[in-house]
């Protein structure tokens, strides 16, 4: 039987990607709404703001990470009666209230861990 070692190195996966854009959960519908149209994946990470004069580590990010919002989401919400009858209210409306909070869609490492694999 043959083994065979995968070797990654997670910078090889993160090499000309741009930083990830921090959209706050107080930002609005109708601002999501134009970012996901300029966002190549049709989603955007949702963020808690970041506190005034903290130098913050990769766990202190990891839990202002909110969640991913779709524009599946956006749909959704938007196909709830209250925002057919008040369209103007569901656009000012926070995505906070629209985002389903999931802080483990987003994985932060370091650039140079090296991960070792045997298939």
């Amino acid at each position: 039987m043959a083994s065979v070692l995968v070797y990654h190195v997670v910078g090889d996966l993160t090499v000309g990607k741009p930083e990830l854009v921090e959209f706050h959960e107080t930002e609005t519908v109708e601002s999501a709404i134009r970012a996901i149209a300029e966002s190549p994946e049709g989603s955007i990470p949702i963020w808690k703001k970041r506190s005034q004069g903290v130098i913050e580590n990769s766990d202190m990010r990891q839990m202002r990470f909110v969640g991913i919002l779709s524009s599946f989401d956006v749909v959704a919400f938007l196909a709830k009666s209250w925002c057919l009858e008040d369209q103007d209210k569901a656009m000012k409306t926070p995505v906070s209230e629209v985002v389903v909070p999931n802080n483990s869609l987003l994985r932060l490492v370091d650039p140079g861990t090296r991960k070792f694999r045997t298939c």
